[in-house]
């Protein structure tokens, strides 16, 4: 079995910062949105902006996309139940399809205001650098002109170019080891790998019965050991210890022939108005029952 102290440890760190977390991804979303909207947006635009200009209109017109997207998010339905239904929450695919909707409307509507507005000076200081550019272009290419292509590439220039674009590409390959896994960082941030994980999945599986799997009227371990808020097996140990003994031998019988483990203490425990039989037994298992039914047992032993 896997050792799980590692994570255990880690816990109560993660959570503390969980609300920091969440809150810088969602930051770095929503600035993403706001730039992914925006230069949807900004292609309705028919005038010309400077290369700043178009930045600053695309931060706002996206900003604004956003704003409609969160307002219109709510009446996208979300599709898909069970981890469907999750990874659309995740990744808020209603987010996108609500943003992505209301910068096409934007982006008609700015092309409709636009269509009469031209920036002329602007237009004309870009027509003057780029004239400028071409007449640096042709002198080079005067320059150039009836040298042979090794001659060209033999440029001082272009050769420290090539070299130093050469190396960072052979250092890169030769120290390549693959792409990173995300799932594989975090967990071994925490002291984990993949298998220590599927270990820990299956068994909550094993142990862990849901309350949909529990007979009708019946409680699981689980959710009679989390009303007694214990957060250690010890603690949990001592605060059943607390609890008023169940004094029926047939209660005993019951759950021994059920789980064929052997009992050795059992309490008494009200939850959700109804009695239920708390047992320990040797095997290091909690078990639950009620009247003459049984319900379930879990090995609190193994997870620790």
């Amino acid at each position: 079995m896997a050792d799980f102290s590692n994570m255990l440890a880690f816990a109560p760190e993660l959570l503390k910062s969980m609300p920091m977390i969440f809150l810088t991804i969602q930051v770095v979303a929503y600035v993403f949105f706001i730039m992914f909207f925006g230069s949807i947006i900004i292609r309705g635009f028919r005038g010309y902006l400077p290369w700043y200009m178009k930045l600053l209109a695309r931060f706002g017109f996206g900003f604004i996309a956003l704003i409609c997207a969160v307002a219109l998010s709510p009446l996208v339905p979300a599709g898909g139940t069970g981890v469907f239904r999750l990874i659309f929450t995740i990744v808020q695919l209603n987010l996108w399809i609500a943003g992505i909707i209301s910068s096409v409307i934007l982006a008609v509507s700015l092309f409709l205001i636009s269509s009469k507005m031209y920036n002329t000076r602007g237009m004309e200081k870009a027509m003057d650098k780029l004239k400028l550019k071409m007449e640096k272009a042709k002198s080079v290419e005067r320059e150039m002109a009836g040298k042979s292509p090794v001659q060209r590439i033999l440029e001082p220039l272009t050769l420290a170019g090539i070299i130093i674009f050469a190396a960072l590409v052979l250092i890169s390959l030769v120290s390549f080891r693959g792409f990173p896994n995300p799932t594989e960082n975090t967990l071994s941030a925490i002291g984990l790998n993949q298998s220590d994980l599927d270990q820990l999945s299956g068994l909550i599986e094993s142990v862990s019965p849901g309350e949909d799997q529990m007979p009708p009227g019946c409680a699981s371990p689980i959710s009679l050991i989390q009303s007694l808020n214990a957060t250690s097996v010890d603690e949990l140990t001592v605060v059943m210890s607390q609890l008023p003994a169940y004094t029926d031998p047939g209660m005993k019988s019951l759950i021994e022939s059920n789980s064929g483990e052997t009992v050795f203490q059992i309490y008494r425990i009200v939850y959700d108005q109804r009695l239920y039989a708390l047992a320990l037994t040797t095997q290091q298992s909690v078990c639950s029952a009620t009247g003459d039914q049984f319900c379930a047992c879990i090995n609190v032993g193994s997870m620790v």
